[in-house]
């Protein structure tokens, strides 16, 4: 059966403009996590660090100090798609009418509604990244599940209190207290990852205390804590969530990159139908490295 097509449009006259796409989310997230493609199935990650940095006294023979710890653990990918199917007849009282008349759903409809799905997609992933569950049809399993299930029992977790403008910055305070030290001083400086919320709220205080440049530039604003660590806003993220950890931690993970920007179109006129299906299909999950590198606080958990 076709997928069902509501036309509500009273625009009776010859298709002049774009549509008006509703807002999508973007996929920000995927831009502050490692991406790793050309996965088949499954990869193991894994992430190198040495805690306890130290010299020792010279001497004539090789003494090896220190304590190396390699993160491992499995992404596993899993196979999503998504299919429509359009009847050419649902059009022929309206814009694209001679299009459909004469068999075809093409040009600016099938151009926009390329577009739409494209965005759909990455809007859907940037949910999923976060939260998916992968014992829910349609999902891979995201990072919060993973964090959430600690399957090594070392993730650091913080007080997952609802956060507001007058909490805020002391939540952040202390979730970056709860993080190692090497961490903090690692060459790769670890990121503050906030919903939506949590960054309107940030930015509340920021009014509050006189720092009156969040009231009129806002987002514009160079996003960094203490001007230590870098802040990014994932909307993906549920409510009052805040995370603090580095990039290479987080780990996303796909075949090829390219398939999330990629839509089979098929006219099935040749098989006496007056159908036009759309079909994607892409590959996806995620993982995180070591969970005593990674503090995360949410009241999701």
């Amino acid at each position: 059966m076709p997928t069902t097509v509501d036309n509500n449009s009273t625009y009776a006259g010859k298709y002049a403009g774009e549509y008006i796409r509703a807002a999508f989310l973007s996929n920000e997230s995927l831009q502050h996590v490692t991406v790793k493609e050309n996965i088949e199935w499954k990869a193991v990650v894994r992430k190198l660090s040495e805690e306890n940095f130290a010299f020792s006294e010279a001497t004539c023979n090789f003494t090896p100090t220190g304590d190396i710890t390699i993160g491992e653990r499995y992404l596993t990918l899993k196979k999503l798609q998504k299919h429509i199917e359009i009847c050419k007849n649902s059009f022929l009282d309206s814009w694209e009418a001679k299009d459909a008349q004469n068999g075809k759903l093409e040009g600016a409809f099938t151009d926009n509604f390329i577009a739409m799905q494209l965005e759909q997609i990455a809007a859907k992933n940037e949910t999923m990244i976060w939260t998916g569950n992968e014992a829910n049809a349609g999902e891979y399993t995201g990072l919060l599940t993973h964090i959430g299930l600690d399957a090594d029992g070392d993730v650091l977790f913080g007080s997952g209190a609802a956060i507001t403008s007058s909490n805020v910055i002391a939540q952040v305070q202390a979730n970056i207290a709860l993080a190692p030290l090497s961490i903090k001083r690692s060459t790769e400086k670890p990121k503050l990852y906030f919903s939506h919320d949590v960054w309107e709220a940030y930015m509340y205080a920021q009014i509050g205390t006189g720092y009156a440049t969040y009231l009129t530039t806002g987002p514009e604003v160079q996003k960094t804590f203490m001007g230590l660590y870098e802040i990014v806003v994932c909307p993906g993220l549920p409510a009052s969530t805040i995370l603090f950890t580095q990039k290479s931690n987080l780990w996303f993970g796909t075949n090829l990159t390219n398939e999330w920007n990629n839509i089979q179109v098929v006219d099935m006129s040749a098989w006496a139908e007056e159908n036009v299906r759309f079909a994607a299909k892409f590959f996806a999950g995620t993982n995180y490295a070591i969970g005593s590198e990674l503090v995360a606080s949410s009241p999701w958990f």
